[in-house]
């Protein structure tokens, strides 16, 4: 059965964080939003999310003349696997295999957390930045470091590459954009 993009995202609105790995939480789980399948109200909830980047309102604009369908059309041909930019772990780590090696390692890793990832495999790249967001909620930030080291150094560079250089709408270019700034703050 082919997989599917169809991702439940956690909206989690703070009125203000308390601490900067709090803010750095609602960029991450914007992130994940924004790797989510577009819905109607798609548009909507990103623009009421806390963390609202400077390139937001621009590209949101430009989706605003679209219609849903073509945005969906996009999205599936970026995400969707057989997909152009795959946004899973094991298609740029095992020669486009879904659902590969690396998905299985991070079943075990959630399992640890009691999370049993539903509908995607577990490398599914919306579901390791709420992983994240999780762990910054929580002020762990070198929790956060060391998923992003062992799970996603290895192959997030290549997918922002393939995003920035197929992407059709400046939505997903800018988003590559932002994993990236996002990811730095990461790094050792």
């Amino acid at each position: 059965m082919p997989a599917t993009t169809a991702y439940l995202v956690r909206v989690s609105i703070m009125s203000s964080p308390a601490t900067e790995a709090g803010v750095c939480a609602e960029v991450w789980r914007f992130i994940a939003m924004a790797l989510a399948e577009p819905a109607a109200d798609s548009a909507e909830l990103i623009s009421e999310q806390p963390y609202q980047p400077e390139w937001l309102t621009s590209a949101l604009g430009e989706l605003a003349t679209v219609a849903l369908d073509v945005w969906q059309g996009e999205h599936t041909r970026l995400f969707t696997f057989p997909a152009v930019c795959p946004p899973f772990a094991s298609t740029f780590l095992e020669d486009g295999v879904l659902d590969g090696h690396r998905a299985g390692e991070l079943e075990r890793f959630y399992g640890q957390y009691d999370l049993a990832i539903q509908g995607l495999p577990a490398d599914y790249l919306g579901t390791m930045a709420e992983f994240i967001g999780f762990f910054l909620e929580k002020d762990d930030t070198s929790a956060a470091a060391d998923f992003y080291r062992e799970y996603l150094a290895d192959w997030l560079d290549r997918f922002c590459d393939c995003l920035e250089r197929h992407a059709e709408f400046m939505f997903y270019r800018e988003l590559a954009g932002e994993i990236r700034r996002q990811a730095r703050g990461l790094r050792p």
